[in-house]
């Protein structure tokens, strides 16, 4: 009899894991809580930085081109909508995967079906299989499975823009006015910003790729402008000779220039940390050096995390700084010297392997709050453990 699996996400990675389990015999269910790719779609209109060649498995391709596609340029860099159209949904599709994923279908926990967190540590073989607690259109339901992958990812759980991660007082007041991933100026959220005080928060990539698409912005609304709020590191961003990644290396280059006030319509503020909140006609912005600024719109791009909720009755040992499995945040924190993500190595399946057997955290949740993580070093993780069971 085939094993029962339960994959938890319809992410790229969730996807992948479906369709590589499926060859190797088990019984999957994906269960969905959005549609298949829906992280992807909210930012579609961004391009990966990474080539088609890392962001597709050799089974995936292998699949599609028995199914005669034709397959884009290794060396092309797809935005999120090429990626989904030309890639995943195909691949769901050759996989015959629809009638094995359940779509609105949120996963609350995980738990054992015969044992209590607390109840035989340090081995589980009479917990019984896994009990998933799962909430659809139609109520609540409990699934059982024999292995569980969580390829959840972090981009659903945005953090708050408080000191030290702490929601800001008044921040929960304005949710309507802040967008926590990246902004689609150009068509999407034409309206929300065209001629708008928009206040960025933020100093990663993903923040200065709003910047940039909110000044493209600017060329038709020439009112747009932006007050960016980022740490005092200068400059914010690493500049890596021969990037291999040039899309990374231009963005970092518009950071710089942006943070130096080389840039129209835009005012760096440097390491201001936002304690008040308060609406009005507009949002009045209050930091903690007593400065403060009247803005429109707020741009929050200050990270994700896990959601660790799931396994809270699993015996599951997170990282208490990234949130990610112990093991592997330990070994990327060794390779933490490595500013280029490409140099990663998948750290080897004992790094994945949690103290709750048959339990697997994968993909972009596996790095936690580290946001270095890259699509093949997921293929990676898969493989490494089907492979464990099947070989």
């Amino acid at each position: 009899m085939s094993r029962r699996m339960a994959i938890l996400g319809g992410g790229p990675i969730g996807v992948e894991t479906a369709v590589l389990a499926a060859q190797r015999g088990f019984d999957v269910n994906v269960f969905e809580r959005g549609a298949i790719g829906s992280h992807v779609t909210r930012w579609g209109h961004v391009r990966f930085f990474s080539p088609w060649k890392l962001n597709r498995s050799a089974w995936g391709e292998a699949l599609l081109r028995e199914h005669g596609a034709k397959l884009g340029d290794d060396e092309a860099f797809p935005t999120g909508r090429e990626y989904l159209r030309a890639y995943l949904h195909p691949l769901v599709e050759a996989a015959q995967l629809t009638p094995k994923i359940r779509n609105l279908a949120t996963v609350r926990g995980v738990t054992r079906r015969d044992a209590w967190k607390s109840e035989l540590i340090g081995g589980r073989a009479d917990a019984g299989p896994f009990l998933l607690s799962v909430s659809g259109p139609d109520g609540t339901e409990l699934v059982e499975a024999d292995v569980v992958f969580d390829a959840t990812g972090v981009y659903g759980q945005p953090g708050a823009f408080g000191a030290g991660g702490l929601v800001a007082h008044g921040e929960e007041l304005v949710e309507d006015l802040i967008e926590r991933w990246i902004p689609d100026p150009a068509d999407r959220d034409r309206t929300t910003y065209a001629g708008k005080h928009v206040l960025l928060i933020g100093d990663g990539h993903s923040a200065s790729t709003s910047l940039s698409l909110l000044l493209q912005l600017r060329e038709h609304a020439p009112q747009t402008q932006v007050t960016w709020v980022l740490s005092p590191k200068t400059p914010p961003y690493v500049e890596l000779a021969d990037d291999p990644l040039p899309q990374r290396l231009e963005l970092s280059r518009f950071g710089n220039r942006a943070a130096a006030g080389e840039l129209d319509g835009v005012r760096a503020v440097r390491s201001s940390i936002v304690q008040l909140v308060r609406r009005g006609d507009s949002v009045e912005v209050k930091f903690r050096d007593g400065t403060a600024t009247i803005v429109d719109q707020i741009v929050s791009n200050v990270g994700y995390r896990p959601d660790t909720a799931l396994t809270r009755e699993l015996q599951v040992h997170h990282c208490y700084a990234s949130e990610g499995p112990m093991k592997l945040a330990a070994s990327l924190l060794a390779q933490e010297g490595n500013t280029d993500c490409l140099a990663q190595e998948a750290a080897g399946i004992e790094t994945l392997r949690s103290p709750e057997a048959d339990f697997w955290i994968v993909g972009n949740k596996s790095y936690g709050r580290n946001s270095n993580f890259l699509l093949r070093i997921g293929f990676e993780q898969i493989e490494a453990i089907l492979d464990e069971y099947t070989t």
